[in-house]
């Protein structure tokens, strides 16, 4: 069992190292975790690490939610990648905080493609040895999506859906044909998730010999054009998308674009695709978010009629209860003694949550959100009130920092939250936020009974930048990057400053000690 402690939230990709070629790369993760633990705080929780297309920045929006995507893996120690040819993609990729996805992937996966003919040509030896038992131990995700993402390239990145009816189908003579047709590439994406997984497991040793955990995502569902969902079309409902149902901000509910489970299906098949994916979660991570797990008990979804409402699966509460648990129970089977988190937020019913407490599994409690919405007034909730199974923070991944938070507050509500936390002494709600003051919420948060407290990055330097406004598309969703390289901030006078109080924070919360 997790003892009381702290994290930080942050993406892989937000890190930035003076090694990382334009966004954060794994190895940037053991300066990233020497740095948390530096502040008092050993959990790093990321966001999935999950491939995505070209096009795509979201990682909830996967083109396969097994392989780690190539745009992680750390090249500047690979065979082949010469310091002549390094230091020319630095060039073209230059030192900017924000430089546009379409350019880190094409130098990125030049120099891997060179280190993939670079160890071809070298031949086997230990390092075959190692490749070919890591391809046999995850045949089971790793064969079919090599193929796919050799497909996508032999076909123009278009929909799978699109592709020869042989193909798009899975008719074996097709995929033979396939597969001998494009043993190269499918050699080499192999080989690249070999390496992403290899850079990982040494991130997992460092974390293990240092005190610190990592925390992982597990995304709901993979996009509709995925590796997983041309390789077990029977286990998803092609003719509806998964979103969210209707509520104050979205009246009409929001379209997601991904896929319904077909849960008739999978149960039938024994959750085998949840099952393979907890597994694989199971051995990249310490903690597991289960991103939506609402959908797990009831999945809200439309059909293709833009105007035509949507609707829960299943409908019957007993069913929906009697569904989620059994999917959860799937899952915790599969991560053994891994912690499992769940991301509860959003309109979830009250006996969702009944139902996650009696399965042991910690929920959110977003300080600004936790409110008695029964009362008069609607007073804010005490961080003293929360339970010790749940895990208190300021924010998630989609929604603003804290300091944008309360800049947007009217001082009524302000006046309410002070008075919740009982800081009235502290923290004037005429003010904006200065370092005592946010400290001040911080203390009162981190003192809560929740045993795990993860606050994003932005949160504990009271930055402002965010990493995704939901239901936008933007350049900056997606690509939020720390504002100094990881070095830098640790000759920074100011930011130590603040690393020894947050520290401090930490030490006196009981989440961490000296």
């Amino acid at each position: 069992m997790l003892t009381r402690s702290a994290g930080i939230l942050i993406p892989l990709f937000s890190i930035r190292t003076r090694d990382s070629l334009g966004r954060g790369e794994i190895l940037d993760l053991a300066p990233m975790m020497d740095f948390a633990l530096s502040m008092g705080h050993r959990v790093i929780q990321l966001l999935p690490l999950d491939e995505t297309g070209p096009d795509d920045l979201s990682p909830y929006s996967a083109m396969s939610v097994m392989a780690i995507d190539p745009m992680y893996i750390s090249v500047s120690r690979l065979t082949g990648v010469g310091r002549v040819v390094l230091r020319r993609a630095r060039a073209v990729v230059g030192k900017a905080r924000f430089v546009p996805r379409s350019i880190i992937r094409r130098e990125k996966f030049a120099l891997l493609e060179r280190a993939y003919r670079a160890t071809r040509a070298r031949g086997g030896g230990c390092e075959g040895a190692q490749l070919d038992a890591f391809i046999e131990a995850n045949s089971y995700w790793l064969r079919d999506y090599a193929l796919f993402r050799a497909l996508k390239e032999r076909f123009n990145w278009t929909s799978w859906e699109t592709w020869p009816a042989q193909i798009a189908q899975r008719d074996p003579a097709a995929l033979a044909a396939a597969r001998r047709e494009l043993a190269e590439p499918i050699e080499m994406y192999g080989y690249w998730q070999f390496i992403a997984h290899r850079q990982w497991s040494q991130m997992r040793a460092y974390a293990s010999s240092h005190g610190a955990l990592i925390g992982g995502d597990l995304a709901f569902s993979p996009c509709r054009d995925s590796a997983e969902v041309w390789a077990d079309q029977d286990e998803f409902d092609l003719s509806r998308t998964v979103g969210a149902p209707p509520d104050d901000f979205n009246p009409k509910g929001q379209r997601w674009g991904l896929p319904i489970p077909n849960w008739i299906q999978m149960r039938a098949h024994g959750f085998k695709l949840l099952r393979a994916r907890a597994r694989h979660a199971s051995s990249l991570y310490d903690l597991i978010r289960i991103d939506h797990v609402v959908g797990l008990y009831r999945t809200f979804n439309f059909g293709s009629d833009p105007d035509a409402a949507g609707t829960f699966t299943p409908a019957d509460e007993a069913d929906q209860r009697l569904q989620g648990e059994e999917v959860i129970h799937a899952i915790k089977q599969e991560v053994g003694a891994r912690e499992l988190i769940a991301e509860d937020l959003g309109t979830v019913p009250p006996w969702v949550r009944e139902s996650l407490t009696r399965l042991g599994i910690p929920g959110y409690k977003v300080m600004q959100w936790e409110r008695n919405w029964g009362q008069a007034d609607e007073p804010f909730l005490s961080p003293a009130a929360y339970p010790e199974l749940s895990v208190a923070t300021t924010g998630t991944h989609d929604t603003e920092p804290l300091t944008v938070w309360w800049r947007a507050q009217p001082v009524a509500e302000r006046e309410k939250f002070v008075r919740a936390l009982g800081l009235e002494s502290q923290v004037n709600p005429r003010r904006m936020l200065g370092e005592a003051a946010h400290d001040a919420i911080l203390a009162a948060l981190y003192a809560a009974p929740s045993r795990l407290v993860i606050i994003p990055i932005q949160d504990l330097f009271g930055w402002s930048a965010r990493i995704n406004r939901p239901g936008t598309i933007s350049d900056s969703n997606w690509t939020y990057r720390i504002p100094l390289t990881l070095e830098r901030m640790r000759r920074s006078r100011a930011i130590q400053s603040r690393v020894a109080r947050l520290r401090e924070i930490a030490i006196r919360s009981g989440r961490f000690s000296s």
